[in-house]
């Protein structure tokens, strides 16, 4: 890694080089390249876009770690340098790097929203951060230590809360596998789950129990299925007590336990007999979900 890090120092070294070499270019000089790229001249294009070379690096050093290697701000600085060659009209009498100051402030705003992070921040936002890390620097340089917010929100005039919700945009992103905690041996995930949603294993086991319940109780008498629906709400509606089922279908109360116990009954013979005829990775678990819940 840190050959890495001499290498690509070596690499920006020699460019600095370069585009030194380059001369700066007169304003007359400027308008009649100008001139010479909108008639389609590559060479012009070539000398105006080089002779500028040195002013992208000035813009891409101000928006430095903010999420994007040096090197790839100064590749989209350089694109929107020639894009404002091309657009260039030396008519208005305007300096051609007055004019390409925007154009490559554009398109390394646009590269930074884009591919700084996971989730696209729109470039207003990014350059508020900027505005923020350029006061935080300022303040750094002045008082010596790290200023606090509220010291950067005097600088800016705004509220503390507003520099937090701009600084939210530059946190860092994380793998949801990594580990957190006391002894970081938790993954972000295991923190992240809903405890609010039904997990797919419990929804399957959910409808198979259902569907293992709707077929047994095709087997009891219209009487048991009626008083095991209202008692354990298995068609969707509430559940009622003894007394209340009774007054409903006129039977006692004590009639109603019965049926209901001779029903039960009933069910775990059919639920036993399922268990021998299909696999038991299939038939166990839904079926003692199944049982369970009509025992209450």
């Amino acid at each position: 890694m840190e050959s890495n890090q001499k290498e690509r120092s070596t690499v920006l070294s020699r460019y600095f080089s370069d585009i030194r070499s380059y001369p700066l270019l007169t304003k007359e000089q400027e308008q009649g390249l100008a001139r010479n790229v909108r008639n389609g001249c590559q060479d012009s294009l070539h000398e105006l876009v080089e002779s500028n070379l040195s002013f992208v690096v000035k813009v891409a050093s101000e928006y430095r770690n903010l999420g994007l290697p040096f090197e790839d701000l100064l590749n989209e600085g350089n694109i929107g340098l020639i894009e404002a060659a091309h657009r260039y009209d030396a008519s208005k009498g305007t300096k051609f790097i007055t004019y390409a100051i925007w154009w490559i402030r554009k398109s390394i705003l646009k590269a930074l929203s884009e591919h700084s992070s996971l989730v696209r921040v729109p470039t207003y936002q990014m350059k508020k951060v900027r505005e923020i890390r350029d006061a935080e620097n300022s303040l750094r340089r002045k008082l010596g230590r790290k200023p606090k917010r509220e010291e950067i929100s005097d600088r800016l005039e705004r509220s503390v809360n507003k520099i937090d919700q701009v600084l939210q945009f530059t946190l860092r992103e994380m793998s949801l596998d990594d580990k957190v905690g006391k002894e970081r041996d938790t993954p972000i995930s295991d923190y992240l789950v809903d405890d609010n949603l039904i997990t797919p294993e419990d929804d399957l086991i959910k409808r198979e129990a259902n569907l293992l319940v709707s077929e047994a109780m095709s087997d009891l008498t219209e009487q048991e299925r009626t008083v095991l629906c209202h008692r354990f709400g298995i068609a969707g509606g509430p559940t009622l007590t003894l007394k209340e089922i009774g007054e409903m279908m006129n039977i006692s109360r004590e009639r109603v336990r019965q049926v209901e116990c001779q029903a039960k009954n009933r069910l775990k013979k059919i639920f036993a007999r399922k268990r021998v005829m299909k696999s038991p990775q299939r038939a166990d678990f839904p079926g003692s979900r199944a049982q369970r819940r009509l025992r209450g």
